[in-house]
């Protein structure tokens, strides 16, 4: 059978476009160029801390009985991954073997250079650059929720002409995602999958001949049936405001913006930023006041988010949770601590860390800076190229 002819039989089956939404399908072989960079519809979803991160939260068996008001009875160890019990007790049981953190040497102790140097890879966004290399067929590729701009206000430049798109509502979205009325042009799941199952057997003495440049094809094949022969999970616009514990549609706390994080995962987005301000933690050497402000404010929305969106697996979506702030606090006084740590959540991980401090809150020289973060979740993305370069954290991925 032809390119073209191929082509055609798909078409006359209903495969379009949707169908094979995050299948990868690497050059211009069967399918012509291919328009997704990852082998699954993926979304990565960034909580940020403005003013920085408690390194309990990366790893603070570094602190047992020392510092911070560490104990053995207040943490929770995952593998050797070790954090606060007031991060662990929001994150479920059925991921806590998905669950790393990653250091990151900076060098930085300010607040306005650390919040920039963050979010940029040369003069592009980092953020809209990964959103970029997804690929996808979302409407929104990178949004902000709960706000209009990247910590410390930055707006950054289109990259290939995917923006940052403020959400500061979630109703038209909620409307969008409760579907009441299927569309006209809705894919037939069953008889879409049974076609890709058949153009996949056309195809295999193409592929056969061509192993090296067609690699990944028979992996999107795969990967577009598995999708689709998915039941598709309803939603449910009461049960939604109740588990967010909602009272309106406005995104302006971050139990709101976990809810509205949700949401553009289900839309189809590919990277989320969700910000809570106020993590410059002078003076707290007990670590008592960033542990209570986890507690209430950060742990609720964070475990609805992480059960249903990632135990749960509501979505056909690859989902990767990313933790950071600004830098580390440091000792005595839980003031401005040169380098950070993130804890990554998803399926692409396991219990390990490149993040752990010494007691002194020091990481080793050789440790990764900033761009070694974005390395690390262009390669949990599983981007067919990664805009930031190789990772240099691989202990880290399952």
């Amino acid at each position: 059978m032809s390119h073209l002819s191929r082509r055609n039989f798909l078409k006359s089956i209903g495969v379009g476009a949707g169908a094979l939404a995050g299948t990868r399908l690497m050059g211009r072989g069967l399918f012509g160029v291919a328009r997704a960079a990852s082998p699954e519809p993926t979304s990565v979803v960034a909580i940020y801390l403005n003013g920085g991160i408690n390194a309990i939260f990366t790893g603070a068996d570094a602190f047992s009985g020392a510092s911070f008001g560490v104990t053995a009875n207040n943490v929770t160890a995952m593998g050797d991954v070790v954090v606060d019990n007031a991060l662990a007790n929001a994150i479920p049981q059925a991921i806590r073997t998905r669950v790393a953190t990653v250091g990151i040497r900076h060098g930085i102790s300010d607040h306005g250079n650390a919040q920039r140097s963050f979010f940029a890879s040369g003069a592009q966004s980092a953020p809209l650059m990964l959103a970029d290399a997804i690929g996808g067929t979302g409407a929104i590729k990178a949004a902000v929720v709960g706000g209009n701009s990247l910590p410390g206000g930055g707006r950054p430049a289109p990259v290939n002409g995917i923006s940052l798109q403020p959400i500061t509502d979630m109703r038209a979205t909620i409307e969008a995602v409760a579907g009441a009325t299927p569309a006209a042009n809705a894919v037939d799941r069953e008889g879409a999958a049974k076609g890709i199952a058949a153009a996949a057997a056309m195809s295999k003495g193409v592929v056969a001949k061509h192993q090296a440049s067609l690699a990944s094809v028979n992996q999107g094949f795969d990967s577009a049936i598995a999708t689709l022969n998915k039941p598709v999970q309803p939603f449910n616009p009461q049960e939604f405001n109740t588990a967010y514990g909602l009272n309106g549609t406005a995104v302006n706390n971050f139990g709101a913006r976990m809810a509205a994080a949700e949401l553009m995962v289900r839309t189809g987005t590919n990277f989320i930023l969700a910000q809570d301000q106020g993590w410059d933690s002078h003076g707290d050497s007990s670590g008592a006041s960033v542990r209570n402000m986890f507690t209430q404010r950060i742990a609720p929305g964070l475990r609805t988010f992480l059960t249903r969106m990632v135990a749960a697996g509501s979505t056909e979506r690859n989902v990767v949770v990313v933790l950071f702030g600004d830098f580390h606090r440091s000792l005595p006084g839980s003031d401005h601590q040169a380098n950070g740590a993130a804890l990554v959540i998803g399926k692409s991980f396991k219990n390990a860390t490149t993040g752990k401090t010494d007691a002194r809150v020091s990481l080793p020289a050789s440790t990764p800076g900033i761009a070694g973060l974005w390395q690390l979740l262009g390669a949990a993305a599983k981007v067919d190229t990664n805009p930031f370069g190789a990772n240099p954290h691989t202990s880290l991925l399952a």
